[in-house]
């Protein structure tokens, strides 16, 4: 019986066996002989221009972006390279894709969650995922398959695996995901951001850790000179920028405790200038705060420049999802960690901790009181605003957790998966 990663912990991989074996006749057995993808002795003729990579998974910026540098990187370094996003069907993830120029096509994959809910449709729509995964490998013919992590990498991973494509796999967190971990064992190369990594997946074959391959302007943040606790004459004038992110779309639980912390410590932060992104749904809300309290402001529901932002940011308060920390090492920006507290395993805390340990973050805990949340918010802020010194300290400790060149390593992963040293 086949092993099915993206549905192993539903119960619903003999259904799917059976279902497979019902339709195979009518779209499988001539999927199954694609010319070019059954075997790693072709891939000099994938590669023949234009070659094609897919990038599976996304449903968040953080899934995205890795990708992204990493598809930066190739065409790069061969412009007739054709790359192809392959995700669900969220907006937040085609308008992303769409922003940087480049393919991105659908699967209607579901989460998990999505079973318990509605198992028919959670059937229904994941088998509809795994039949237009298979088309679309016999429309496009990739020399490689991605997987860049989520539910909705996992259909196209599978897919490829089964007919011998080269798949490489990346992982951004310290606890790899559930899907990572399933389909680790199925993948040619693991790419992981953290050593710690390296010990939670002892079925995969082979784990490099390249770190988080970050957008190229981003990167060339990590050069800049931070002079210790000095300020030029012109940021001596200039009001400092505290930058508040709670990842591509925003985090409701985040504004409401940053907005009190703010509002309780709006006398002290007359000198600087808050740059908030909310979110679609607290936009209008966090305009009219920081209005009320007089202070220097700008709220959008999502950034798109981060790297000029995070070139002004003194001081971040974030989610401390991993792409987000890697951006902000690479900028060498002190911050304040919000967990979100139900991320899988619990995973944001864990990395998080990493950069606490270094002395490159402050970790403020979500409590289910908010109040306290804010209390504990409003603590960290206090010790950070009015001391430089610890602000360059803590950027300095975060530049030596920073990988700017993981898109170099990543692309070089991907591009000996497809020409195997002979």
């Amino acid at each position: 019986m086949d092993f099915h990663p993206y549905l192993a912990t539903t119960g619903l991989v003999p259904f799917f066996e059976i279902c497979e074996t019902r339709f195979s006749s009518q779209f499988a057995s001539g999927l199954v002989d694609i010319p070019g993808l059954n075997s790693y002795s072709c891939n000099k003729r994938h590669m023949n221009p234009p070659s094609t990579i897919l990038f599976a998974g996304g449903g968040t910026g953080g899934h995205l972006f890795p990708g992204i540098a990493a598809a930066d990187e190739l065409r790069r370094r061969d412009p007739s390279t054709r790359i192809v996003f392959v995700g669900s069907t969220r907006s937040i993830e085609s308008s992303i894709v769409a922003e940087h120029g480049l393919e991105h096509r659908m699967l209607p994959v579901e989460p998990l969650p999505t079973l318990k809910r509605n198992p028919i449709r959670f059937v229904f729509q994941n088998w509809q995922a795994w039949r237009g995964a298979i088309r679309l490998l016999k429309e496009l013919r990739p020399a490689a398959v991605i997987g860049l992590g989520g539910y909705a990498s996992a259909p196209i991973v599978w897919a490829a695996s089964r007919r011998r494509i080269p798949v490489i796999l990346i992982e951004q967190n310290v606890i790899p995901g559930r899907t990572t971990r399933l389909l680790s064992r199925i993948a040619g190369h693991v790419c992981v951001s953290f050593k710690e990594t390296i010990s939670r997946l002892p079925k995969a074959r082979d784990v490099v850790v390249t770190g988080n391959p970050v957008r190229a302007s981003i990167a060339q943040l990590h050069n800049r000179t931070l002079i210790e606790g000095s300020e030029d004459e012109s940021s001596a004038t200039k009001k400092k920028e505290l930058l508040i992110l709670g990842g591509s779309q925003g985090a409701e639980s985040l504004n409401v405790a940053v907005m009190p912390a703010i509002t309780k410590l709006a006398e002290q932060l007359k000198t600087w200038k808050i740059v908030h992104q909310t979110g679609p749904l607290g936009v209008e809300r966090a305009r009219s705060l920081y209005l009320e309290l007089g202070l220097s402001f700008v709220v959008e529901p999502f950034f798109h420049d981060m790297a000029d932002l995070y070139s002004r940011a003194d001081l971040v308060i974030s989610r401390s999802g991993a792409t987000t920390l890697a951006e902000l090492a690479c900028a060498q920006t002190p911050m304040i960690l919000l967990p979100y507290p139900h991320a899988a395993d619990d995973h944001q805390r864990a990395n998080a901790l990493t950069f606490v340990d270094h002395r490159a973050a402050v970790l403020v805990e979500h409590t289910t009181a908010p109040e306290k949340t804010t209390d504990r918010l409003v603590d960290a802020l206090m010790s950070l605003i009015d001391d430089s010194l610890r602000r360059t300290q803590m950027g300095q400790a975060a530049k030596e957790l920073a990988h700017p060149n993981a898109a170099i390593a990543f692309a070089n992963v991907i591009e000996s998966a497809i020409r195997p040293l002979k």
